[in-house]
């Protein structure tokens, strides 16, 4: 559609927003979606960007078969650890750690659509470069970088402790981890994630 003028951008973008807003009512939620709780503390987002590592490693092997020209299926139940991990970060008060969320969920809904086309027999569909350019941005996304260090200064002065130091010291102790996972997933209720940006 040819919009000629800002007022007509602006009209139809308007138009948009009452039919989202429309078929959010529909299907039983509220017409705006509120702002998604930050939940997430930086020293378990921090230890939860390190924990998504092998999983970049993962995304990237992916990406060197399709660049092979392979079109292949993954299972992706094998990784459901970094879905649960994906889940908790889009909850990060850190905003690159939210991303590499984004990133690494990105990949698996990548994953699971390619699957869904060779399930249907549809694998000669599939255009490999587009996928591999979409996967290059999603990893990308997923690269630890001075972001995270950005973040940390956002949250300058919330923590008595180094936020470094404590993800270190959650990445060596397994069971204080499960402890910070457990008390980040009883702040987050599935059922509403639909009512979040």
């Amino acid at each position: 559609m040819k919009y000629d003028t800002n007022d007509q951008i602006r009209s139809s973008i308007a138009d948009l927003t009452e039919r989202l807003r429309q078929a959010r009512v529909e299907q039983g939620l509220p017409p705006e979606a509120k702002p998604r709780p930050e939940v997430v503390e930086m020293p378990l987002s921090l230890a939860l960007v390190e924990r998504l590592q092998p999983f970049r490693a993962i995304a990237i092997k992916y990406a060197a078969i399709l660049a092979a020209g392979q079109v292949t299926r993954i299972d992706t139940d094998k990784l459901a650890e970094y879905e649960e991990m994906v889940r908790l970060l889009r909850r990060s008060v850190g905003f690159w750690c939210g991303m590499h969320a984004l990133g690494a969920g990105s990949v698996l809904a990548t994953m699971k659509r390619l699957n869904t086309m060779i399930d249907e027999g549809k694998a000669g569909e599939i255009n490999i470069s587009d996928e591999m350019r979409k996967l290059h941005i999603f990893i990308g996304w997923m690269t630890k970088d001075s972001g995270l260090d950005h973040d940390l200064f956002d949250q300058h002065g919330k923590y008595d402790m180094d936020a470094r130091k404590e993800a270190k010291r959650l990445l060596s102790d397994p069971s204080a981890l499960k402890a910070e996972i457990d008390a980040a997933r009883a702040q987050i209720k599935p059922e509403e994630d639909d009512v979040y940006e």
